[in-house]
């Protein structure tokens, strides 16, 4: 039964009406926690306490998704143009009036990929700064029982970088930084548990079952194990992305209240977590009963107007058989709560919580994150931020009118040569065909009218001269190619193409390229500071927080894999900002390395104190000798111990030299 607005007064002045809040009535009392309880216990579907939380949550995500929808038809324009897009009209019908009608067909409109060059350059410098090395993340010690681990938990990284893809993750976040302005990539503990074949010998039991028959002395199995866990990187496209809009996107991590970020999921993944535990009451939900302005936040995306598909697969799915494919929208985030203000918990201090939400309808996740890092699970880039503003510009905003500019000169130019091709006459209706004039094709021939047979065909026709004024617009093509280079920062050198303009000394050379490459670098080090470092931070602590199984892996220095423990890496690291220069090649890699070979092998001292043989391995290896060591007659370990058993003796300082008696003359 509904109450007036006075009878809700009266009721509040007596003391048995519900708290007045943003979302709605708060109930007079939540429900009391009882331990070993968990909060989807008291956040029953259709009770009032879930009622109040959901509104409540809902409220943070309209608030965010009407800042950021403010930014989509920028951002929509950006792919497009990034694609080099352009509608295209219904041609074979065109085509067919024009040959019905013997009218040529119109040229066809260019747009020039000046963008998709630019951003593609920038990303494949950035992918070779951050991932052109092994590890792709650098720590640095914050002691000296740290400095003797650093390299350990450095290949840690690098070992759960390569299971959870991180080359492709680190790639599309340079990619949505250069056309949205933002990058975002999510940082979880994840755990994948499933059958694993082993082989065992029988058990008492397998033997009792066998009546006395003779099984094998090994057997294989199937048993169900943890098959990893570990670090999961998880890009989010900005479309799905939902932040706290009161800080700047790269600061929502550490100062944000709250940041949702959303996904079309299917029925079979949601019920597969509802069976790990991590969800509960997905079967409440149906797949229609989301709210009707749910299905605006479907193909918001233009990134597959070119391909024809789908912005995220299945949109099209969604969009006309909604409530058929057992699609569902899913909205999780992390969020910074009072417990006890919501009826979750005893504590009155915020604490970070991370909920799911189905179709805005249904709470199925609520519980504490409790990650020792103490952020939001998420990285964001803004490579293009001003600084205080919540968004910023990409860099099509800059260059998008320089590639309409170099469009159009292109199709001018075009359209001017299709024009004198094409030729222009002035004829005598009355002694020319004009029918046979107006043949499309090439090579066509014109006809002559009863009334012209005899007389002089300069007479009846005349080709009108024509001149080409567009024909400094190629020129003038470099000059605006040019100024979009000077604002992206990107030249013939960092394209990877010889620059034009004459011949130039070394020492120009060596300038321009440490011009283009400070730039960049520049560029890199603020991506590094804003999302790479903190990916690397939040990696580690999951690592020190969740990992609770030795590891096997590859450290640089060492010959086999190393056994590394939870124990040895509670240390404290520190993360560096990346200085954005390339890495040395391979090539130039060895040869430095050749250098340092050689010289050793002069050295005595040098000998003493580093292992040549060791050193000699990796040059080989790195020179691309991956067998090297099946080479090796004595290992290095038998020979120290031979001679210090005067088995052996040490090689002289350099090949060919005799060491020097005293008194003597150097041995001849």
């Amino acid at each position: 039964m509904k109450i007036t607005a006075q009878q809700a007064e009266l009721l509040d002045a007596i003391g048995l009406g519900g708290e007045k809040t943003q979302t709605g009535s708060r109930p007079k009392e939540f429900p009391k926690l009882t331990p070993g309880q968990s909060a989807l216990d008291v956040l029953k579907p259709g009770s009032e306490h879930h009622s109040y939380v959901l509104n409540y949550l809902l409220e943070q995500i309209k608030m965010s998704e009407d800042a950021m929808s403010k930014f989509y038809p920028r951002w929509q324009i950006a792919e497009r143009k990034m694609q080099a897009y352009l509608h295209l009209p219904n041609y074979e019908q065109m085509l067919k009036d024009m040959n019905d009608s013997s009218k040529p067909p119109a040229p066809a409109i260019i747009m020039f990929p000046y963008k998709y060059a630019v951003v593609s350059t920038i990303v494949t410098y950035g992918m070779n700064v951050f991932c052109g090395k092994d590890p792709y993340f650098n720590l640095s010690a914050d002691g000296k029982e740290a400095a003797d681990v650093v390299r350990y938990m450095e290949a840690m990284l690098q070992r759960h970088n390569e299971k959870t893809k991180a080359i492709a993750r680190i790639w599309q976040l340079l990619l949505d930084g250069e056309i949205y302005g933002c990058g975002i990539v999510r940082c979880a503990w994840k755990s994948k548990t499933g059958k694993k074949t082993v082989v065992r010998p029988p058990t008492e039991v397998e033997r009792l079952a066998a009546g006395g028959q003779q099984l094998p002395s090994m057997l294989r199995a199937a048993e169900e194990r943890v098959l990893w866990a570990g670090n999961d990187l998880c890009n989010i496209d900005p479309f799905m992305f939902f932040p706290d809009p009161n800080v700047p996107m790269a600061e929502v991590s550490e100062r944000g209240e709250f940041v949702y970020w959303r996904e079309f999921v299917g029925k079979h993944i949601l019920l597969t977590e509802q069976k790990a535990g991590r969800l509960r009451y997905v079967d409440t939900v149906q797949p229609a009963q989301g709210n009707n302005h749910d299905s605006k936040w479907w193909n918001l995306s233009h990134r597959s107007v070119l391909s024809g598909g789908d912005a995220h697969a299945g949109d099209n799915l969604r969009k006309n058989h909604f409530g058929q494919n057992n699609t569902y929208m899913f909205d999780q985030g992390s969020v910074e709560i009072i417990p006890a203000e919501l009826g979750l918990g005893p504590e009155t201090y915020p604490v970070k919580w991370l909920f799911g939400i189905l179709n805005k309808t249904q709470i199925v996740q609520a519980q504490e994150l409790n990650l020792n890092h103490g952020k939001h699970p998420i990285e964001v880039s803004e490579p293009y931020t001003l600084g205080y503003s919540f968004g910023a510009p990409a860099l099509g905003d800059y260059i998008g009118p320089v590639q309409d500019i170099l469009s159009w000169f292109i199709d001018s130019h075009i359209y001017n040569v299709r024009a004198a091709l094409n030729n222009q006459w002035v004829f005598d209706p009355s002694k020319i065909d004009e029918k046979s004039l107006k043949y499309p094709q090439p090579g066509k021939h014109i006809r002559l009218k009863p009334l012209a047979y005899g007389t002089d065909v300069r007479e009846a026709i005349q080709q009108l001269p024509v001149q080409d004024v567009t024909r400094n617009h190629m020129s003038d093509l470099n000059v605006f190619t040019r100024i979009g280079d000077m604002v992206s920062a990107v030249n013939d050198t960092t394209r990877g193409s010889h620059p034009t303009g004459g011949r130039r000394t070394a020492a120009e050379n060596r300038m321009v390229n440490e011009s283009a490459f400070g730039r960049m670098g520049s560029h890199m080090k603020l991506i590094s500071q804003q999302a790479i470092t903190v990916i690397a931070e939040q990696m580690v602590s999951n690592i020190q927080q969740f990992q609770d199984q030795d590891m096997w892996v590859k450290v640089i220095g060492e010959e086999a894999f190393t056994k590394v423990g939870p124990q040895l890496l509670s240390q404290d690291f520190t993360f560096p900002v990346h200085d954005g220069t390339l890495p040395l090649d391979r090539v130039q890699l060895f040869d430095h390395w050749k250098e340092i070979l050689f010289g050793m092998a002069k050295s005595q001292t040098l000998q003493m104190t580093h292992s040549f043989p060791r050193i000699f391995e990796f040059v080989a290896q790195l020179g691309g000798a991956a067998n090297i060591s099946s080479f090796r007659l004595v290992p290095e370990a038998a020979m120290d111990q031979m001679a210090k058993a005067g088995a052996a003796i040490p090689l002289p300082e350099a090949p060919g030299n005799v060491p020097t008696a005293p008194g003597g003359n150097g041995g001849r």
